[in-house]
C-alpha cells in the first residue's frame, strides 16, 4: 500500500512544527531568567529580544500546527508574520549587544548613527506589515512569497553583518558562545523564509520540502543556545 504524499508532508510538518513549539517555549522560558538576573549587565534589551526570539518560535509552531488541521490565509498570514519578527529579532539583538560592548566605537565614530539604523529597521517592520496584510487579503501569491523571502534576506544579512563585529569584541565571552549558536538559528529561520522561492523556480513540492527540513532544523539548532541559557542561569542562582 502506497502512503499518500499529502498525508506525509502533513505528518512531518505537524511534527516540525510541535518541536518549534517546544524549543521556543524552552528558550523563551530560559531568556526570560537571564534578563530578570541581568547576566550581562546593561544588556537587557538584549535579553528582552531573545525573549521575543524565542516567542516568536513559538508562535510559528504553533501557527504551523493549527494550519496543518485547519487551513487558512489568516493562519497561513500570522505564520509569516511570526517567522519573519523571529528573524528580525535575532538580527536587532546582534545590533543591540554590539553597540552595548564597551569597545564599540562611540557614537561620533559610528558609521551609520544608530538612530538611523533604528530607522532602517523600522522600515524592516513595515515590510513584514506589509506581507501579512497582503497574505489575509490575497492570500499565498508570487508577490507575497517573493516579498517574505527578500524581507527575510534583508533581515539575516543585517543580523550576520553585527555579528561579524561583535565577533572582534566579545571573543571567547558569554555573548560570543550565544552569537555563534543564534548565526544558525538565523540562517535555518531564513531557509524557512525563503524556501517558497524555490517553488517558482522547480516544479513539484520541493520548496514545501526543503522549507521543512529548515523547519526541523531551526527547531534543533534552537537547543544549544537553549542550554547556554540555562548555563548562563545556573551560574549566578
Amino acid at each position: 500500500m502506497t502512503a499518500d504524499p499529502a498525508a506525509v508532508l502533513n505528518a512531518v510538518a505537524f511534527t516540525a512544527h510541535g518541536l518549534l513549539v517546544v524549543t521556543g517555549l524552552a528558550f523563551t522560558f530560559y531568556a526570560t531568567q537571564n534578563y530578570s538576573l541581568d547576566r550581562l549587565e546593561g544588556h537587557e534589551d538584549f535579553w528582552a529580544y531573545l525573549t521575543y526570539l524565542g516567542l516568536a518560535v513559538a508562535l510559528v509552531g504553533v501557527f504551523g500546527v493549527v494550519a496543518v488541521l485547519v487551513d487558512g490565509n489568516v493562519v497561513r498570514a500570522f505564520g509569516d508574520l511570526a517567522l519573519l519578527f523571529a528573524i528580525a529579532f535575532v538580527a536587532f539583538s546582534m545590533r543591540e549587544v554590539y553597540y552595548a560592548s564597551a569597545l564599540a566605537p562611540p557614537p561620533e565614530e559610528r558609521e551609520i548613527p544608530l538612530s538611523t539604523l533604528r530607522l532602517v529597521e523600522f522600515g524592516f517592520v513595515v515590510v513584514v506589515a506589509v506581507e501579512w496584510v497582503v497574505v489575509v487579503l490575497l492570500g499565498e501569491t508570487t508577490v507575497t512569497v517573493v516579498l517574505r523571502g527578500l524581507g527575510a534576506l534583508a533581515f539575516a544579512v543585517y543580523g550576520v553583518r553585527f555579528s561579524e563585529r561583535l565577533e572582534e569584541l566579545a571573543h571567547g565571552t558569554t555573548v560570543d558562545s550565544l552569537r555563534r549558536h543564534l548565526v544558525f538559528v538565523l540562517v535555518a529561520a531564513t531557509g524557512v523564509a525563503v524556501a517558497g522561492l524555490l517553488d517558482l523556480l522547480v516544479p513539484g513540492a520541493v520548496g514545501e520540502s526543503v522549507r521543512y527540513v529548515f523547519l526541523v532544523l531551526l527547531g534543533g539548532l534552537l537547543v544549544p543556545p537553549t542550554i547556554r541559557l540555562q548555563q548562563s542561569v545556573a551560574s549566578i542562582t
